[in-house]
Protein backbone atom coordinates (compact mmCIF):
# COMPACT_ATOMS: atom_id res chain seq x y z
CA UNK A 1 0.00 0.00 0.00
CA UNK A 2 3.18 2.47 -0.04
CA UNK A 3 3.50 2.95 3.27
CA UNK A 4 7.38 2.36 4.90
CA UNK A 5 6.67 -0.63 7.59
CA UNK A 6 8.93 -0.66 10.78
CA UNK A 7 8.19 -3.85 13.01
CA UNK A 8 8.87 -3.31 16.60
CA UNK A 9 9.69 -6.11 18.63
CA UNK A 10 11.10 -7.38 21.69
CA UNK A 11 12.84 -10.48 20.30
CA UNK A 12 15.67 -10.75 18.14
CA UNK A 13 13.93 -14.41 17.01
CA UNK A 14 11.20 -12.58 15.16
CA UNK A 15 13.40 -10.38 13.19
CA UNK A 16 13.22 -12.96 10.17
CA UNK A 17 9.35 -13.40 10.69
CA UNK A 18 8.61 -9.90 10.65
CA UNK A 19 10.63 -8.76 7.31
CA UNK A 20 9.47 -11.52 5.80
CA UNK A 21 5.64 -10.31 6.71
CA UNK A 22 6.49 -7.70 4.99
CA UNK A 23 8.26 -5.13 7.43
CA UNK A 24 10.80 -2.83 5.77
CA UNK A 25 12.62 -2.57 9.00
CA UNK A 26 12.76 -4.22 12.23
CA UNK A 27 13.67 -2.77 15.40
CA UNK A 28 14.20 -4.46 18.83
CA UNK A 29 12.38 -2.37 21.58
CA UNK A 30 14.20 -3.05 23.95
CA UNK A 31 17.17 -1.93 23.06
CA UNK A 32 17.35 2.07 23.75
CA UNK A 33 20.10 2.72 20.96
CA UNK A 34 17.90 1.50 18.14
CA UNK A 35 14.48 3.21 19.83
CA UNK A 36 16.43 6.28 20.09
CA UNK A 37 17.27 6.06 16.22
CA UNK A 38 12.95 6.76 15.58
CA UNK A 39 12.61 9.75 18.19
CA UNK A 40 9.82 12.04 16.76
CA UNK A 41 10.18 10.30 13.12
CA UNK A 42 6.83 8.59 12.92
CA UNK A 43 3.68 9.66 11.23
CA UNK A 44 1.69 6.31 12.78
CA UNK A 45 1.83 3.55 15.16
CA UNK A 46 -0.09 0.99 15.64
CA UNK A 47 -0.24 -0.59 18.90
CA UNK A 48 -1.38 -4.03 18.93
CA UNK A 49 0.18 -5.11 22.26
CA UNK A 50 -1.99 -6.54 24.87
CA UNK A 51 0.64 -7.07 27.30
CA UNK A 52 1.72 -4.45 29.72
CA UNK A 53 4.33 -2.15 28.59
CA UNK A 54 5.44 1.91 28.83
CA UNK A 55 3.06 3.49 25.88
CA UNK A 56 5.52 6.63 26.00
CA UNK A 57 8.07 5.02 24.50
CA UNK A 58 6.08 4.55 21.33
CA UNK A 59 4.22 8.29 21.56
CA UNK A 60 7.55 9.46 21.72
CA UNK A 61 8.75 7.94 18.24
CA UNK A 62 5.87 10.13 16.29
CA UNK A 63 6.71 12.79 14.72
CA UNK A 64 4.34 16.51 15.21
CA UNK A 65 0.74 15.65 14.53
CA UNK A 66 1.91 12.17 14.72
CA UNK A 67 -1.21 9.36 15.82
CA UNK A 68 -0.97 6.42 17.69
CA UNK A 69 -3.50 3.69 17.60
CA UNK A 70 -4.23 1.49 20.29
CA UNK A 71 -5.88 -1.57 19.68
CA UNK A 72 -4.01 -4.46 22.10
CA UNK A 73 -6.22 -4.37 25.34
CA UNK A 74 -3.17 -4.22 28.70
CA UNK A 75 -5.06 -5.69 31.57
CA UNK A 76 -3.95 -2.46 33.76
CA UNK A 77 -4.49 1.01 32.66
CA UNK A 78 -1.46 2.68 30.42
CA UNK A 79 0.13 5.46 32.30
CA UNK A 80 0.27 8.37 29.55
CA UNK A 81 2.46 11.56 30.49
CA UNK A 82 0.69 14.37 29.08
CA UNK A 83 3.81 16.01 27.87
CA UNK A 84 3.91 12.80 25.28
CA UNK A 85 1.29 14.48 23.66
CA UNK A 86 0.74 18.20 23.84
CA UNK A 87 4.10 19.66 22.53
CA UNK A 88 3.93 17.76 19.44
CA UNK A 89 0.39 17.93 19.03
CA UNK A 90 0.35 14.15 19.05
CA UNK A 91 -2.67 11.93 18.84
CA UNK A 92 -3.67 9.01 20.98
CA UNK A 93 -6.75 6.87 20.10
CA UNK A 94 -8.32 3.53 20.54
CA UNK A 95 -10.41 0.65 18.38
CA UNK A 96 -11.69 -2.56 19.76
CA UNK A 97 -13.72 -3.69 16.32
CA UNK A 98 -15.67 -2.46 13.77
CA UNK A 99 -19.24 -3.02 13.27
CA UNK A 100 -20.69 -5.61 10.42
CA UNK A 101 -19.95 -3.53 7.31
CA UNK A 102 -16.23 -2.20 8.70
CA UNK A 103 -15.87 -5.82 9.04
CA UNK A 104 -16.86 -6.96 5.87
CA UNK A 105 -15.50 -3.94 3.75
CA UNK A 106 -12.12 -4.63 5.99
CA UNK A 107 -12.66 -8.91 4.11
CA UNK A 108 -13.71 -7.45 1.20
CA UNK A 109 -10.12 -5.61 0.92
CA UNK A 110 -8.64 -8.47 2.35
CA UNK A 111 -9.51 -10.74 -0.43
CA UNK A 112 -9.04 -7.95 -2.86
CA UNK A 113 -5.09 -7.24 -2.08
CA UNK A 114 -4.62 -11.46 -1.06
CA UNK A 115 -3.95 -10.23 2.43
CA UNK A 116 -4.26 -13.54 4.58
CA UNK A 117 -3.20 -14.15 8.23
CA UNK A 118 -0.82 -16.76 9.65
CA UNK A 119 -2.46 -18.86 12.29
CA UNK A 120 -2.01 -21.91 14.44
CA UNK A 121 -4.91 -24.44 13.84
CA UNK A 122 -5.84 -26.18 16.91
CA UNK A 123 -8.79 -28.26 17.94
CA UNK A 124 -10.69 -28.22 20.90
CA UNK A 125 -8.63 -30.70 23.15
CA UNK A 126 -5.89 -28.70 23.21
CA UNK A 127 -7.31 -25.46 24.60
CA UNK A 128 -5.03 -26.09 27.40
CA UNK A 129 -2.05 -26.32 25.60
CA UNK A 130 -2.58 -23.56 23.80
CA UNK A 131 -3.82 -21.46 26.90
CA UNK A 132 -0.59 -22.38 28.75
CA UNK A 133 1.74 -21.52 25.91
CA UNK A 134 -0.06 -18.12 25.15
CA UNK A 135 0.53 -17.44 28.97
CA UNK A 136 4.77 -18.43 28.06
CA UNK A 137 4.63 -16.41 25.05
CA UNK A 138 4.82 -19.52 22.68
CA UNK A 139 2.60 -18.52 20.35
CA UNK A 140 3.78 -16.75 16.71
CA UNK A 141 0.61 -16.34 15.49
CA UNK A 142 -3.21 -16.50 16.43
CA UNK A 143 -4.97 -19.58 17.49
CA UNK A 144 -7.97 -20.76 15.79
CA UNK A 145 -9.90 -23.64 17.19
CA UNK A 146 -11.11 -25.83 14.09
CA UNK A 147 -14.81 -26.56 15.49
CA UNK A 148 -15.75 -29.10 12.58
CA UNK A 149 -14.76 -31.46 15.38
CA UNK A 150 -17.14 -30.95 17.17
CA UNK A 151 -20.22 -31.37 14.71
CA UNK A 152 -18.37 -34.93 13.79
CA UNK A 153 -18.79 -35.79 17.58
CA UNK A 154 -22.40 -34.97 17.95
Amino acid sequence: MGAHVVAFTTSASKYEEAKRLGADEVVLSNDPGQMNQYAGKLHFVLDAVSANHDINIYLNLLRVDGSLALVGAPEHPLPVAAFSLLPYRRSLAGSAIGGIAETQEMLDFCGKHNIVADIEMINIQQINEAYERLLKGDVKYRFVIDMAFLKKNK
